[in-house]
């Protein structure tokens, strides 16, 4: 309970540290396993630079890369801090077997990574993303469409953080308007430590600051 005057913790037992630490340098490597098949992704966060294509392209972001096993299969974003979130404006995909770009993707006014506000860390927190998402696959014409993703703050779960032991996580939903589920474990301080939707990604190392 919260002494005279004092108000409660929100969400007691969150360390106020941002749910994604975001500094030039941090690294967080998953184990990743897609239909049985297991490979290892690495995300580095990378230099302010200017996001370069999009409604977005002269603001500066850091150019952030995530590498597959045989390093030819990545994509390269442009995130940045706003606030209390972690959002994208633009993403690359690139071909695992040319290592050519196949595909751009960019956000207006962005898509958010993860929020650590107070009141979007409290269990039964729930509210609404809107943005236009463009695509523009290589040598084809350009896609926009509206996109509405629901979030949901669905618990609080002990996990146990590589290098570091038992801690608590914030789990996370993410519902798409068509019904597409993602689910986000996020340690404050450490970022995401595990991910279900599509594939399953576990955190085996990282290095923040």
């Amino acid at each position: 309970m919260a002494c005279g005057g004092e108000d409660p913790d929100p969400t007691p037992g969150i360390s106020a540290e941002p749910l994604l630490p975001w500094k030039v340098g941090n690294t967080w490597t998953y184990k990743v396993t897609d239909n049985g098949v297991v490979s290892t992704k690495v995300t580095t966060v990378g230099e302010l630079e200017p996001v370069g294509i999009g409604p977005n392209k002269d603001v500066l972001a850091h150019h952030v890369v995530t590498t597959k096993s045989d390093g030819l299969d990545k994509t390269e974003s442009w995130q940045a801090v706003e606030g209390d979130r972690v959002v994208r404006y633009r993403e690359t995909s690139f071909s695992a077997k040319t290592g050519q770009p196949t595909l751009d993707e960019v956000w207006s006014p962005n898509k958010l990574r993860v929020d650590s506000s107070a009141e979007r860390t409290t269990v039964g927190a729930t509210w609404q993303e809107q943005y236009e998402e463009t695509k523009i696959p290589a040598g084809a014409a350009a896609m926009t469409e509206t996109v509405v993703d629901t979030w949901f703050v669905d618990k609080l779960e002990d996990v146990t953080v590589p290098g570091v032991g038992t801690k608590t996580a914030v789990v996370l939903r993410k519902v798409s308007r068509t019904g597409n589920v993602k689910r986000y474990w996020f340690v404050p301080g450490v970022g995401k430590v595990r991910e279900e939707g599509g594939q399953l990604e576990e955190l085996v190392e990282f290095t923040v600051q």
